[in-house]
């Protein structure tokens, strides 16, 4: 008997708020068959944290603009390789998300959220 899972309403961090997921594509991804709860678990632990590390850095000034980790995740955003099963474009295909949509979204995105300093 094959297990399947169903997303939750859980599943989506806060950081994703605001960046270009409709209510009602949110709504779809709830009732569709996702394949592994631990894999999907992962690939949004290897998204939340290129974002966060991204905008922890971006709005920290231009001298935190510098630093190494911002400018791997600002590669990791920006590159389309999908030559692997962690490229930007592999784990937004894998989520259901648009990446030029997620892409415009995280650019856009203008408010301090307390969160991401932590």
């Amino acid at each position: 008997m094959e297990a399947t899972s169903y997303a939750s309403h859980d599943d989506l961090p806060n950081i994703f708020s605001g960046v270009g997921i409709l209510p009602v594509q949110f709504g779809e991804s709830r009732r569709r068959k996702l394949p592994s709860e631990g894999e999907r678990k992962l690939l949004f632990a290897v998204l939340e944290d290129a974002i966060r590390t991204y905008l922890r850095h971006r709005d920290a000034g231009p001298s935190a603009r510098n630093n190494e980790e911002f400018l791997e995740a600002v590669e990791w955003l920006s590159v389309d390789d999908d030559s692997s099963p962690f490229t930007f474009l592999n784990v937004c295909e894998a989520l259901e998300i648009d990446p030029d949509c997620l892409r415009l979204g995280i650019s856009n995105h203008t408010g301090r959220l307390e969160e991401i300093r932590t």
